[in-house]
């Protein structure tokens, strides 16, 4: 009991503020870092190689190269549109029934937008994984034959 006390407790503190950092702060700032990450992996497209170009052109499955892309370009472009959209609801319910409901509508809207980003990577990360497999199989089978 006394070796609990002794290892337990002085830690109890620290994974309580490590588990509310994870689960509350961590929530609200990793929508930001999944949007950033596909900005950033769209940008790498524009400036591959031409070698790297050929080498996925060759692939058995380019559909998955092209689903890893689309994905990529829907999660981007999720916020823009998620944002002009919020601001023509928040135009109609402003003229159907008034300024506070139009502000809540557009705040509701936003905040959607935000946080869909969320389920939009957890549905890519299930295909991707599903799909890489298959790719890891090619690249096997094409070690096995030279």
């Amino acid at each position: 009991m006394s070796q609990l006390k002794n290892d337990v407790i002085p830690a109890l503190l620290p994974a309580v503020i490590s588990a509310l950092f994870v689960c509350v702060v961590r929530f609200f700032t990793i929508p930001w870092s999944i949007w950033k990450g596909a900005a950033l992996r769209l940008a790498d497209m524009r400036q591959r190689d031409d070698t790297e170009k050929v080498v996925s052109s060759r692939s058995e499955f380019p559909v998955f190269d092209w689903l890893r892309a689309a994905w990529d370009g829907l999660i981007f472009l999720s916020w823009f549109i998620g944002a002009l959209i919020s601001l023509v609801s928040m135009v109609g319910m402003v003229f159907a029934f008034g300024l506070f409901e139009g502000i809540a509508a557009l705040i509701l809207g936003l905040v959607y937008t935000y946080f869909s980003v969320i389920a939009m990577s957890i549905a890519k990360e299930s295909l991707i994984i599903i799909l890489s497999i298959a790719l890891n199989v090619e690249r096997i089978s094409k070690e096995k034959r030279t």
